[in-house]
């Protein structure tokens, strides 16, 4: 009978651990919740361990990806555009132009997990600047200016990928290790969307 009860508690325990909602943020975070409305420029939404508590709202902007507790998933498009119109007389003033200011572009870095190199872990960098460690099952976002980005990771060999980040684009890096002489060669290579998507989904961030 003791084992029966706790069988069926740990059913009701995992339901209400399945039956919510998550946001997954451009920075890598997380928020369980109970989404209430997915606007035009902000997602509404109640804590999942409190969905009688008060409404929060996050900008779109900030968000990544939401995953539904029916199993479905939403990748954010964060170019929202304001249209607004005004019948007083507007004086327009000319000034000198300026420097034209990079846009962002939004970067997913992760490694699936494997057996193979499970206890290789390295660092991967932009340009030489240092953005996060892999290691077995990981995930970081991140958002780096347009342009030509260099990645690369290291460990008995130093391994590169060159690409031009387009803004309005999602790009996927996948980490990996490679067989190497002493303790393995980082992989770095560029999947398509859907094929990120679909793998980062599988990863416990």
């Amino acid at each position: 009978m003791k084992k029966l009860f706790l069988f069926l508690f740990g059913i009701l325990i995992f339901n209400a651990l399945s039956a919510q909602d998550l946001i997954i943020k451009k920075n890598g975070d997380e928020i369980s919740a109970k989404i209430q409305e997915v606007g035009v420029t902000e997602i509404k939404y109640k804590k999942a361990d409190n969905p009688d508590g008060p409404l929060f709202s996050m900008m779109k902007t900030d968000v990544f990806m939401i995953k539904f507790e029916n199993g479905t998933k939403e990748v954010i498009n964060s170019q929202v555009t304001t249209n607004t119109s005004t019948n007083t007389q507007v004086t327009t003033t000319v000034t000198p132009a300026q420097p034209a200011t990079p846009q962002k572009v939004t970067v997913i870095i992760y490694r699936k997990n494997s057996f193979s190199g499970v206890a290789v872990t390295y660092d991967v960098y932009a340009n030489e600047k240092y953005l996060t460690k892999v290691s077995n099952n990981t995930y970081f976002a991140t958002q780096l200016d347009e342009g030509v980005v260099t990645f690369s990771a290291q460990t008995e060999q130093k391994i590169t990928q060159t690409l031009n980040l387009v803004p309005g684009n999602t790009y996927y890096l996948r980490c990996g290790v490679a067989t190497g002489f002493w303790v393995g060669i980082p992989s770095l290579e560029f999947v398509p969307e859907n094929t990120g998507i679909q793998e980062t989904s599988r990863i416990r961030h």
